[in-house]
């Protein structure tokens, strides 16, 4: 493939190839990880998420439009996925003191404990469906081109004028 497969209105066949394999091996694997998460955790590879950015931050806690902000999703589907651990009582909603609209979301000692039981289950995912199918200098050229994708998305995203995003038919 040449930087002028590119180039065309639509996706020439090799590289549309590449795509749709893309957007295939992606979707499968995050089935398998939620499917297993689900099976064996009682929860969702998006509350998974939730439990680690959560175990992760400063207090165990974080306000749910940065929660939203760092798990890359909209933050209706953060709500929601937020009623269903509330539920589950792996985390707790605490009302922002500086900012009546502003609602913390805290992860909960029960939280922990299934972020705790469920992170080798990831582990051995993320080795087994992953990992152990690259070897190291695969995984290095891999490193490289998702930098790249991701330098390319954060220039994207602090371009307040849309001059860098595509173009719409």
């Amino acid at each position: 493939m040449a930087a002028g497969d590119f180039e065309s209105r639509w996706l020439a066949p090799d590289v549309n190839a590449v795509w749709t394999r893309f957007l295939h091996v992606t979707h499968r694997l995050e089935h398998r990880i939620d499917r297993r998460l689900q099976e064996h955790h009682g929860i969702t590879h998006t509350q998974y998420e939730i439990l680690v950015r959560l175990a992760d931050s400063d207090e165990r806690a974080l306000r749910m439009s940065d929660l939203a902000d760092r798990i890359v999703t909209a933050k209706s589907a953060v709500t929601y996925q937020v009623n269903k651990l509330t539920d589950l009582g792996l985390v707790e909603r605490q009302k922002c003191d500086t900012d009546n609209r502003g609602v913390w979301v805290k992860l909960t000692a029960a939280g922990s404990e299934r972020l705790e039981q469920a992170a080798p289950c990831i582990l051995s995912l993320v080795r087994g469906l992953f990992l152990d199918a690259i070897n190291c200098d695969q995984a290095a050229e891999l490193d490289k081109l998702l930098g790249i994708w991701s330098d390319n998305l954060d220039e994207v995203d602090r371009d307040p004028d849309g001059r860098l995003a595509p173009e719409h038919g």
